[in-house]
């Protein structure tokens, strides 16, 4: 059985510290919703695009940046 394609953004949230609770997807965005493993603290991030149309890497900024506002 092959593995989600979404399954390389998860692992990325992990190594970040946090945990993805939920994924919203709309027609042109994503909003995902963070916990951070350390506090059990909950964030919620809004992407720009979805996340098949980021590499990892910018998903990976994306996400630091809405979470370094917060």
């Amino acid at each position: 059985m092959g593995r989600s394609k979404y399954t390389k953004y998860k692992a990325a949230i992990e190594r970040l510290g946090f945990r993805q609770l939920d994924v919203y997807r709309m027609k042109d965005k994503e909003i995902i919703r963070l916990q951070r493993i350390a506090d059990g603290r909950v964030y919620v991030v809004e992407l720009p695009k979805r996340r098949d149309e980021l590499t990892v890497d910018e998903f990976i900024k994306l996400i630091k940046e809405a979470l370094a506002r917060k």
